[in-house]
């Protein structure tokens, strides 16, 4: 016997938006279930905050429909006005009122008797590991704790979800690396949904459980961050989600022939095949070996856990790799090249979903 399963939170459906002749998103589905964290990832202009605000209800959808638990709260005759969605909002500028202190700014919006206010703002104030600042004011803290703060007042009526629409982009590195842990952390352990936008690859990778990649208003891919960056379903996601190298696949004689050597498929005919897509760090280089595509170092770029190499494979063509330090490599060194991980695409961009293995050239 099936069970019914519940509603998602968020549901999306054939959203679309346009501003004149621009379509800022079009034909857009997913699902967004309880307490679970995902990612909006794209270049810019390519719909996110577009998508974010029609989730949020500041703006309408010309089309499809959003629903929450099931229910459709984004039409003309069924809209949800904003502050009863229950969702919390942290946006870049932190947009703290800067005439209150840390507390007042958290206890701006719980409902309760005074008693009730003061006992969730401690709660908060203890979350962000700030209790000792409840009295300072906006100006007096630094970016990171003015965005621990935002993060907080959304919290503060415990709302169903919290968007947030690139946070961390006002900070400097170091910090942003950390205070995105951190929120992460809260976050999960508050148990809230979250939908993050940004356009930066390693904060929506490490942000968030789920990752939805756009482009050009449209929904390229929807998974797992790890699933995406292994096997992206275009050309186009392997190259926006990290680096990658692509190769041609000439077809010469019933083989299927690129600089890395010839590839067997398991399923398909090779005469879809139009490219290779390899990951820097996919490659292993060794000492030349007779039986292993052969090429030279050509550029070496220490940056710290890795050091990126340019290898001219012996064809003429150009590979990015990204090795360990430890190992010392010196331009104009030959070495032989490793392939430990690909995959193959069509000539529209698509990839193959067909596994595939290579004879190295002879």
């Amino acid at each position: 016997m099936m069970t019914k399963t519940d509603p998602p939170l968020i549901e999306c459906t054939g959203l679309g938006k346009s501003y004149e002749t621009i379509e800022a998103v079009s034909e857009l589905g997913f699902e967004l279930e309880e307490s679970e964290s995902a990612s909006i990832l794209g270049p810019s202009g390519c719909g996110k905050s577009t998508l974010l605000r029609l989730i949020a209800g500041l703006d309408v959808p010309d089309r499809g429909s959003v629903s929450l638990y099931g229910k459709e709260i984004s039409t003309p005759q069924r809209m949800l006005p904003p502050e009863k969605r229950r969702f919390g909002m942290v946006f870049q500028d932190f947009a703290l009122f800067p005439h209150m202190s840390v507390g007042a700014n958290i206890a701006y919006g719980v409902r309760g008797s005074k008693a009730e206010k003061k006992k969730r703002v401690g709660e908060l104030l203890d979350l962000i590991s700030m209790p000792h600042l409840a009295g300072q004011m906006p100006h007096q803290l630094s970016g990171g704790e003015q965005q621990r703060v935002a993060v907080a007042r959304s919290l503060a009526p415990r709302p169903r979800l919290i968007l947030l629409d690139e946070p961390f982009s006002n900070l400097d590195y170091q910090l942003r690396v950390q205070l995105r842990r951190d929120i992460r952390d809260i976050l999960r352990q508050q148990g809230v949904a979250s939908l993050l936008v940004t356009h930066d690859q390693n904060e929506a990778i490490t942000f968030s459980e789920r990752m939805l990649l756009m482009n050009r208003g449209r929904l390229v891919q929807n998974g797992k961050p790890s699933e995406i960056y292994r096997y992206p379903k275009t050309l186009w996601a392997a190259r926006f989600v990290g680096e990658a190298n692509q190769l041609k696949v000439h077809h010469v004689e019933g083989n299927s022939q690129t600089p890395l050597g010839i590839l067997h498929f398991a399923k398909i005919s090779s005469d879809a095949a139009a490219s290779m897509m390899i990951r820097p760090e996919e490659i292993h280089l060794q000492p030349p070996e007779k039986g292993f595509p052969g090429g030279s170092i050509v550029s070496i770029e220490f940056a710290g856990p890795v050091q990126n190499l340019v290898v001219r494979l012996d064809s003429g063509e150009d590979l990015r790799v990204a090795t360990s330090p430890k190992r010392i490599w010196t331009e104009g060194e030959s070495v032989s090249v490793v392939p430990e991980h690909f995959q193959c695409y069509d000539d529209s961009g698509e990839r193959l979903d067909d596994e595939a293995d290579l004879t190295p050239p002879t």
